[in-house]
This record gives C-alpha cells, sequence and structure tokens, in this order.
C-alpha cells in the first residue's frame, strides 16, 4: 500500500466506553489505528487528540469534558485543524441532537470530518455526505437504545433470579468468569458472591454492636479507631453504616424494583416491589464464624424491628445539652418547651415555651428534680420493661418458627416440583402462590414477637439501689431518649407546663399538667 504526500492537517477525538469485555477498543488503539489509515488518505494528525472516557449515549450521566472542549474549539475557532478524525461516528455521540451540532460547528469552520473505519474523509459543504453522517447517527442511537432495552431485560431478568449485580456489598467478594455473549463476544460475568471472612465479621460485629443498643456514631468511631475501613480505604462513616445495616443481601435476599414516572416532578425513579431469594449465602455462612446463617437472620430481623422503630430516635438528643427539652410541651399550644437565657435579667437558664412564649418557667432545677425522680421510680420498677418489650411468649415463638420451616420446605419442594400435566402446573403456581402468602405472614409474626425492648437499649434493667447512680452514668443521649419513652401519655403521662394564671398555684409542682392516654 502506497502512502499518499499529506495535504491536509487533521485533529482527534478519542472516546472508550468503560467496558471490561475486551472488546471495546482503548483510546490508545484507536489513536494507532487512526494514525495508520489517516496517513495513508492523506491526511496528518497534530496536537493533543481530544479524549473522554464514558457513553456517549442518552442514558449516561457523567459529562463528557473533552467533547465539550472540542465544540467550544469549534465555536471559538481554535480546533488548530481542518479534518476532524475519529474512529467511528458513535466516538463522537449517539445522540442524534449532540451528533447534529457537532455536524453544524464544522460545517460553520470549514472542518471536514474523517471516520476511520469507514477510511472516509466527509466534506460537510456536501448534502450527501452531510446526509450520509446524519443517518449513521440514528443508527447509532437506535442500537444505543436497542442495548439499553436489551441491558434492562437483562438485569431485571437476573434480579428475578436472585443473581448478583452492580457493587459487592462489603463482607463479601464476587468471582469472575469469561463467556461468550449472545454476539459471541467474549465478556466477564459475575460467577458466585461468597462471604470475605475478615470483612464479614466486621458485619457481624455491626449487627451485634447495634442490638445492644450502641448508636451508629459510636460504631464509627470504634472502627476507625480499630482502623477498619471500606475498600477504598475510606473510614466508615455513621451514615454508611446506617445504609449498611439496612442491605437485606446479608441475609441472602435481593431486592426487586421498577422504574417508574413521578407524577409530580416527571422524573422517573426506582421503586422497591419485592425480594426474592439471592443466589447467594448469608453473610455469616462461612467458616469460622461467630454464629451460623440462621442465628445472623434473627439477628437481623432485630435490628430492623429496631431501625423501623417509630419510637427511635435517629439523632437522639444530638448536640442537646438538656434532658427534658423537646419532650416537655407547652399546655398552650402545644409546641415544645427548650431552655433559654435570654429571658432572664441575670441570664440564668429558664424553661419557655419556643414557638409562641406562652409559657415561662425560671425555677429549672425545681422541675429537673421533679422529672428526674418521677422517671427514676418508674425505671426502678421491673413491670415498666415488660410493658414496653415485646411481651410475647417464647412458645409461641417457637411455634410460629416452626410452621415458618415447614412452610419453606412446602414452598421449595414445590418450586423444585415437575408437573406431568397442565392441570398438575396450574395446581403447583396456585399451591406456590398460598404458600408464599403464608410464609410472608407468618414472617411478619416472627418479626412482631421478636421485636426488641427499646428501654432495655437505652437503659438496662438493673437492681433499684443503682438506678441513680447508673443514671448520671448515662450518656445525655440516652437520657433524652429514656425520658422521650418514658413521659409519653402511653407511659407515665405527657407532661405539659401551665401558665401560673391556668395552674392552683405558682408552685412548680402545680404548674405541671400530666395527660395521659384515655
Amino acid at each position: 500500500m502506497t502512502t499518499a504526500t499529506a495535504t491536509l492537517i487533521g485533529r482527534e477525538y478519542l472516546r472508550v466506553s468503560i467496558d471490561t469485555s475486551g472488546y471495546e477498543r482503548s483510546n490508545d488503539d484507536q489513536h494507532d489505528e487512526n494514525t495508520y489509515v489517516t496517513a495513508d488518505n492523506g491526511i496528518t494528525l497534530v496536537g493533543q487528540p481530544y479524549r473522554d472516557v464514558g457513553s456517549a449515549s442518552r442514558f449516561a450521566l457523567k459529562e463528557r469534558d473533552d467533547f465539550v472542549r472540542l465544540m467550544a474549539d469549534l465555536e471559538a475557532n481554535t480546533f488548530g485543524a481542518q479534518v476532524l478524525v475519529m474512529w467511528e461516528n458513535s466516538r463522537g455521540s449517539r445522540q442524534p441532537r449532540e451528533w447534529l451540532d457537532l455536524i453544524d460547528a464544522c460545517q460553520a469552520r470549514g472542518v471536514k470530518i474523517f471516520i476511520t473505519t469507514h477510511a472516509r474523509l466527509y466534506d460537510l459543504d456536501k448534502w450527501r455526505d452531510r446526509h450520509a453522517l446524519q443517518e449513521e447517527s440514528l443508527k447509532a442511537a437506535a442500537a444505543s437504545e436497542e442495548t439499553s432495552e436489551r441491558v434492562t431485560r437483562t438485569l431485571a431478568s437476573n434480579a428475578r433470579k436472585g443473581k448478583p449485580h452492580g457493587l459487592i456489598p462489603y463482607g463479601f467478594r464476587r468471582t469472575y468468569t469469561k463467556v461468550r455473549n449472545s454476539k459471541g463476544r467474549l465478556v466477564t460475568r459475575p460467577e458466585a458472591q461468597l462471604p470475605e471472612p475478615a470483612d464479614a465479621l466486621n458485619v457481624i460485629d455491626l449487627f451485634v454492636k447495634l442490638r445492644a443498643g450502641d448508636s451508629f456514631q459510636v460504631i464509627s468511631d470504634d472502627w476507625a479507631a480499630r482502623g477498619i475501613v471500606s475498600r477504598d480505604g475510606v473510614p466508615f462513616s455513621a451514615q454508611s453504616l446506617s445504609q449498611m445495616a439496612r442491605k437485606i443481601s446479608y441475609v441472602g435476599k435481593r431486592v426487586i424494583t421498577k422504574t417508574v414516572q413521578d407524577p409530580e416532578t416527571g422524573k422517573r425513579k426506582k421503586i422497591v416491589t419485592g425480594e426474592v431469594d439471592a443466589a447467594w449465602p448469608v453473610v455469616a455462612d462461612f467458616d469460622g464464624s461467630p454464629m451460623d446463617a440462621e442465628e445472623f437472620v434473627t439477628l437481623f430481623t432485630e435490628v430492623q424491628a429496631m431501625l423501623n422503630d417509630p419510637q427511635r430516635r435517629t439523632n437522639p438528643g444530638g448536640g442537646a445539652k438538656h434532658i427534658w427539652t423537646m419532650t416537655v410541651r407547652c399546655d398552650v399550644c402545644g409546641g415544645p418547651i427548650t431552655v433559654t437565657a435570654h429571658l432572664s435579667a441575670e441570664g440564668e437558664q429558664v424553661y419557655a415555651c419556643r414557638d409562641k412564649g406562652c409559657v415561662r418557667l425560671s425555677e429549672k432545677a425545681e422541675l429537673d428534680r421533679i422529672l428526674a425522680r418521677h422517671v427514676l421510680g418508674w425505671l426502678a420498677r421491673p413491670d415498666v420493661y415488660t410493658r414496653l418489650g415485646s411481651g410475647h411468649d417464647d412458645a409461641e415463638l417457637r411455634s410460629v418458627r416452626a410452621q415458618l420451616t415447614a412452610k419453606r420446605t412446602a414452598l421449595d419442594e414445590t418450586r423444585t416440583a415437575e408437573p406431568e400435566s397442565l392441570a398438575e402446573e396450574r395446581r403447583l403456581a396456585r399451591r406456590e402462590e398460598r404458600l408464599e402468602t403464608e410464609v410472608k405472614e407468618l414472617e411478619e409474626k416472627e418479626q412482631s414477637l421478636t421485636r426488641p425492648n427499646p428501654l432495655e437499649a437505652l437503659f438496662p434493667q438493673g437492681p433499684a439501689d443503682t438506678i441513680a447512680a447508673r443514671w448520671e452514668a448515662t450518656d445525655i443521649a440516652a437520657q433524652r431518649a429514656v425520658a422521650a419513652l418514658l413521659l409519653s401519655p402511653e407511659v407515665i403521662g405527657q407532661v405539659r407546663l401551665r401558665r401560673v394564671a391556668d395552674s392552683p398555684s405558682d408552685a412548680v409542682r402545680d404548674r405541671i399538667k400530666w395527660v395521659t392516654a384515655a
């Protein structure tokens, strides 16, 4: 093959999708082929190529910085070449509108487009060349949308089958295999997802500590002190631990989602429609685990009940310094009572209605003593812990779990049964649907029976003569959570602070109104 004398100056735009299949050509591969083919077609490449890594389809989320820079250089007439060189036209864009803008910008500056895979130079002043590139853009867009729909269908099918996908949950590892796809290309596919013992032990530790009543922040600080970090080498924040604690992948399940359009915003979003058994084991199912899979599932269920408890405060007390604020309410407007020093001439702390200033109480210490006396008195009573616990019968829980085991076994047998006729297949389908409903009902009943005692987690029961000392040693966040739990209409009663005019006297005890549930 002879090389023609170079008559045109070209500059490249290189882009490769993020692809581990081995099919996509890297930017360097594109550059090598561009150099060879353009030289044979009388084009000399100059300057630094524009380079991007990422999708050019309309489904892409990441901005392609160098494509934006390319368009800006064309608009500003600083492109510095006569030809824009690309390996194939889809390297530029699979979005028709974006591709047409590129064609228009090149035509306006007299820049031709060379497509290496076509070995052809397109002169945009010729309508046939413009039409050819425009038609190619529509084909690229159609191929992109077809790929998107195929991938979406595959992911949905994998989800229904419980196959692993996406980011590997902390505590697991994943093995991969090379297979041929429908087009005969060699691609990488997940093969198995298994517990990674060192990380899985940390996951178990997280759930054990949560059941014991530790906050996410306390666990985060403990893990940081022990040098436990993510795969990226970053310490786990309280927020990341909170997200981790809600992953059902740890109990060998996977959620099923679908994309819907939000009627209010018009934006598309994913919603969870259900869950299926996953193709991977429970995170505690490995040699050397401190508990077996069934024990971890029970632990996971108990922690979920704690996290979903409506009485649980996600930020109990925060940086607050006072035990009873926000729990005590104004008897006039129902708003919260807080502490302020701005209403006292001497700068002393007083209780006041936060929202409207309806009531004010200067004797803060006296109210604190009265409320503490009531709360500590109740904490000394064993029946309070019983009332606030699940109140379940261990025999009933054992019965439910036995039924659940039997129903799950029957469901598994039904799913794996091979029908010998259409009628039998229909009968098995009805039986499977009925068993799924029964299993779900029993799982919900098991969860309700294993609901942990919120008071026990905040302030464990102990001898009555140690209550005061243990209360003083309890951190303010836990004290505030106990106050909110006990000073409610269903337990001791909600504390409302009355105005002097509405009270029998100006004594603090007479200004307290106890509101109990009917």
